[in-house]
């Protein structure tokens, strides 16, 4: 039935054309974003999954961007140990050398182990003593200046919030089902010079300390032939706070090591060559520990390389997972853009021909 006041026809080619400019207009928009699923009314599921994965990916570039900082801070400890570890082998081989010198004369028999005297200045043992402390001075620097933003493994101050014995130096180096993973590294395990290793009081010389670090107080060194042991200070020395009696370390900058041994010989009669030959296995056992500390420092490094490693093929899987959700795929869509346009041009002819039909009616009157 023909009529002139609806024209069904024309409805109905109307209709397709507005079906068809929907259906172009949304694969026009996954052409230009390359999205297949933009916002939520494109596909619910798919768009709350892939939002709850960008999360994450952005939490996994968070927890990459902290790991570099833990390996700058293990990379710095570990760099500085190198420079500690080279300067006590130099150290012990100065003391060999020092052996084999002519022994040398002392003006005052008791002699405090800081200060210099005057007799023993003028001897050669003396002049390898100022290269050992030339050694001392740079290792020290190297573990004072062994800090990354902020953080020195191998350094503890005084006045700090924890004891050295409580600290931990936690590290971001995960994120995995909503949980953050972490690294967690003993301050003991590392730290080779605690300043406030002095606040634990001991009662006699030798007790275990728990906040004394590689380089802290005195070595103890047996003397053969004497009963009185010698002590050689490294950097620091445990003394009483004049104004509140409580116990506290405090800096050494000239500790003149052999001088301390010279002096034990001179004054308590000790054998000169085999207290040399402890203080070279004292050193050399320090050069073990701080070798056994470095390689701990080197698995912690090795560690953190495998986490960064994981970190990164998480977020290359992710972001994957998230593409294969919500991105458009380019090809498909530009193949259907053009079909989709042939359709339009097609239905905007169909209602040309439709709207041209109630004027044939004219003609039947004519």
């Amino acid at each position: 039935m023909s009529s002139i006041i609806t024209n069904n026809v024309a409805m109905a080619a109307l209709g397709t054309l507005r079906s068809i400019n929907d259906r172009l207009t949304d694969t026009s928009q996954q052409m230009s974003s390359g999205l297949r699923v933009k916002s939520a009314a494109d596909n619910a599921a798919y768009w709350s999954i892939s939002t709850s994965m960008r999360s994450d990916v952005r939490t996994m570039n968070m927890v990459k961007e902290s790991m570099g900082l833990a390996q700058g801070v293990v990379d710095t400890a570990y760099a500085a140990m190198k420079t500690v570890l080279d300067s006590f082998v130099e150290i012990k081989n100065l003391v060999i050398t020092a052996s084999g010198m002519p022994q040398p004369g002392m003006k005052d028999v008791v002699k405090s182990t800081f200060d210099l005297d005057p007799e023993y200045a003028k001897s050669d043992v003396y002049k390898i003593d100022q290269q050992i402390q030339q050694l001392q001075d740079q290792a020290k620097s190297a573990i004072l200046s062994a800090s990354f933003s902020g953080v020195n493994l191998l350094y503890h101050g005084k006045n700090e919030d924890e004891k050295a014995s409580q600290q931990v130096f936690s590290f971001t180096v995960g994120y995995s089902n909503g949980n953050v993973q972490t690294l967690n590294i003993k301050a003991m395990d590392t730290l080779l010079l605690n300043d406030d290793f002095g606040s634990y009081p001991t009662s006699y010389p030798g007790e275990f300390n728990p906040e004394k670090t590689l380089f802290d107080g005195s070595d103890i060194i047996d003397a053969p032939g004497s009963f009185t042991p010698a002590s050689i200070y490294w950097y620091n020395i445990p003394l009483q706070n004049p104004t509140t009696g409580e116990p506290e370390a405090y800096p050494v900058d000239q500790t003149h090591i052999l001088q301390s041994i010279e002096n034990n010989v001179v004054r308590f009669g000790s054998d000169r060559e085999g207290l040399y030959s402890n203080v070279v296995a004292g050193i050399d056992q320090k050069i073990q520990q701080l070798t056994s500390k470095m390689s701990y420092v080197g698995t912690v490094q090795k560690s953190l390389e495998m986490y960064d490693e994981i970190n990164n093929n998480m977020i290359d899987a992710t972001t994957r997972g998230i593409g294969r959700l919500v991105d458009a795929d380019m090809e498909v869509t530009a193949s259907k853009m053009r079909a989709l346009q042939t359709q339009q041009q097609l239905a905007v002819q169909s209602l040309g021909i439709a709207n041209a039909a109630p004027g044939n009616i004219i003609q039947l009157f004519q």
